[in-house]
């Protein structure tokens, strides 16, 4: 298992600073992830507590339009814009091509033959039935296991909520990860670059290029272990399994772009929101309620209702940036059409959707029992998140080890205050009996 005792206990290892964090040895220097000054403090503010603002924009400037940027707000219009990949084009392409050093992933394309060809090539050897046999067992076992060694107290995050999604990257996808703490960081500067900075920020993408670096060769371990001989079943085995049927639709370089893509659009992706719900929990008393009932009980459906409602109040982000790809009109023919020429940065605020009163039943109640169909917390459209089962299955079965214990519980002092990693959670320290 590498170094996870280490991560379990919050450890930095090969970091050493007043916030944890400092060049490695290995040329990944974590320092070019945090930003400070004022900028960086209220844009990190309105991010978390945006709520109030986006009621103000449905209601009275839906589609505000300025400087090169543009907001979408309501459910509508962002139900539309999400739909619509070739004039609302996702910009992480050529990210994903730089960091991958191949070719580019779904994440990072507009429907074509291209993307459909790829996107079945995934979908064949990420069947749904593993997400209950597979997937949703090992997470709760790994996890009922970190919470008994933890003898009541762990890192919520950087313990337990980063951890088993590397583990699953081991067990599931067939990767061998021996620096795990490092792995987390890493994987995160490549998401931080691919998804969350469309300003292209060099110390980012600095970052995110050493990090890069580093993942690659795990990658590319794996593909060679599995085609040198009989090894377990993994993705990675049945990539390459299907490499031996059909060589032309899977040569190496494409299959290491999907894996990298896969294990950048999961392991920062469940901490960040994995993150929020315990932070959320936390300070929620009737929510942690409500959820702990549900783990006790074993109603993995509620529980899972209560986990991601809860994440409808803080997602992933705000929205997923976006970029015109052609001038084009949104809400045509109604008082707020607005024309939206190309090359504009958009964010699609499928939170402000999410919170629209037009679509969504009382949506400032907690509801664990919501139905789904207005959700967008895993997407909309083209691009709903093509590992939302597996995700959904991870983080339910994680939060469940942890809160079938009695008195989950925020520790004192600043161990029980949530640090970070840029904007993703890192650590948070909990106490349970």
């Amino acid at each position: 298992m590498g170094n996870v005792a280490a991560l379990s206990r919050g450890e930095p290892q090969g970091a050493s600073s007043a916030t944890g964090h400092s060049r490695t040895d290995n040329g990944f220097d974590p320092t070019l992830l945090q930003s400070d000054g004022f900028v960086s403090r209220f844009t990190s503010y309105l991010f978390r507590h945006p709520l109030a603002v986006f009621k103000f924009l449905r209601r009275w400037w839906p589609i505000p339009n300025l400087f090169g940027w543009a907001a979408i707000t309501r459910f509508d219009d962002v139900a539309e814009a999400m739909q619509n990949d070739k004039a609302v084009a996702t910009p992480f392409g050529p990210k994903m091509k730089d960091l991958a050093a191949g070719p580019n992933f779904v994440l990072g394309m507009a429907d074509s033959d291209e993307y459909q060809a790829m996107h079945h090539e995934i979908m064949r050897v990420y069947p749904p039935e593993d997400n209950d046999a597979i997937i949703a067992p090992f997470s709760y076992q790994e996890a009922h296991r970190l919470v008994n060694e933890g003898e009541g107290k762990i890192d919520g995050i950087g313990g337990l909520l980063t951890l088993i999604p590397i583990l699953i990257c081991e067990k599931y996808y067939g990767l061998r990860v021996e620096d795990k703490a490092g792995f987390a960081r890493w994987t995160i500067a490549m998401s931080s670059y691919m998804f969350g900075d469309p300003a292209n920020d060099p110390k980012i993408k600095e970052a995110a290029f050493a990090a890069a670096a580093l993942v690659r060769p795990i990658v590319d371990e794996a593909i060679d272990r599995a085609q040198a001989g009989p090894t377990e079943d993994t993705i990675i085995a049945r990539f390459v399994q299907r490499q031996k049927e059909a060589p032309e639709a899977m040569p190496d370089n494409v299959l290491r772009a999907i894996m990298l893509g896969m294990i950048t659009g999961f392991v920062p992706t469940n901490t960040m929101a994995s993150g929020h719900v315990l932070e959320l929990l936390l300070s929620n008393p009737d929510w942690m309620r409500q959820a702990r009932a549900a783990a006790i009980a074993d109603d993995d459906d509620l529980l899972a209702g209560c986990l991601f409602e809860a994440m409808r109040f803080w997602p992933i982000n705000p929205g997923p940036f976006r970029v015109a790809g052609e001038d084009f009109v949104i809400a045509e023919g109604t008082r707020r059409e607005k024309l939206i020429t190309k090359g504009t940065n958009m964010i699609v605020s499928t939170q402000s959707a999410m919170h629209d009163p037009r679509r969504v039943e009382d949506p400032g109640t907690f509801n664990p029992h919501r139905e789904q169909t207005n959700s967008m917390l895993l997407g909309f459209g083209l691009h709903w998140c093509i590992g939302a089962p597996l995700a959904r299955a991870q983080i339910t079965q994680t939060f469940k080890a942890l809160l079938k214990r009695d008195n989950v519980r925020r520790a004192p002092g600043k161990e029980g205050k949530m640090t970070k990693l840029g904007p993703f959670p890192e650590n948070l320290w909990v106490l349970y009996d």
